[in-house]
Formats: structure tokens, sequence, C-alpha cells
């Protein structure tokens, strides 16, 4: 009775199909830090999604930059002093020729190309993204305090 019960807690690191990141992930809405309402995708003016494969390479679209960056990524498992609310969070590493290619071409709509990278995306070529118990992403760009948060779902 007693090894049924120490196997059953013991803390299993598997990855799920709850805890996995592959697949497409598309964007659903924005939210700020200081209100809960989200703005839903059918609001805004824009798509964004990511695409994370299994052997650790990702592509992302943003119709406002126009453009599809890929890269690498990976799973870094939240310590124990890390939000409860942070399944783990995600690295992101844009392809530097790509990334180089979006921020040098013209403005996409009249927004700066390199400003809107650090908005939607990140910064020193990359991105970190946050996966929630609810099984949903979450980006909140360079300036994460004060910016909107964008939510993604599969």
């Amino acid at each position: 009775m007693a090894l049924i019960f120490f196997s059953a807690c013991q803390e299993d690191n598997s990855i799920t199909t709850e805890t996995s990141v592959e697949g497409q992930w598309e964007l659903q809405g924005l939210r700020s830090n200081w209100i809960d309402d989200m703005i839903s995708v059918d609001e805004l003016n824009y798509s964004d999604s990511y695409t994370f494969r299994a052997d650790g390479t990702f592509t992302k679209f943003n119709s406002v930059l126009g453009s599809e960056l890929s890269g690498t990524f990976e799973e870094i498992t939240p310590g124990t002093e890390a939000n409860v609310n942070h399944v783990k969070q995600l690295r992101l590493t844009f392809n530097p020729d790509e990334l180089e290619n979006v921020l040098n071409a013209e403005d996409a709509g009249g927004w700066n190309q390199e400003h809107q990278f650090h908005v939607f995306y990140g910064h020193n070529e990359t991105e970190e993204l946050t996966l929630h118990p609810d099984g949903t992403l979450s980006n909140a760009g360079f300036a994460w305090r004060d910016g909107p948060i964008y939510i993604y779902k599969r």
C-alpha cells in the first residue's frame, strides 16, 4: 500500500498534450495588466500565429508586419519561485537573416518595422511566451508591464 501511495505522489515531468506546445496557435485577442477584459481577435485589424514543431523549430506570422519569421525554441520549466499560473516559459530565437530582412523592409502600413518587432516579438532576436494551465499561450512583448498581452490558443 505504501508503494502505491509513494508512486502516486512522485512528480511527473513528462510532456503531455496539455503541456506540449506543438501545433498551430492562433491569436484570440489581447488584454492588459490593468484590466482583465479581453479585446477579441474579431475587433483587431490583424492576425498573428505560431506553429511549433517537435524538432524545436517554429514559424510565426504577423499580418501587420506582413512577414513570416522562423527560428528555434526551447522550453523552460519555471522554478519553484515562479508564478503558479505558468506551466512553462518558451524562449524563441529568430533566424537572424530573416529578422534582418524584416527590420530593413519598408514600413508596413505606416508602422515602423523595428518598433513593431519589439511590440509583437521581443528584443535581441528573441521572444518569450508563457504557457498557462488553462491551455493558453501569452506574449507580453517587450513592454510587458504597460503594453498589451497577446493571448493564443491551439
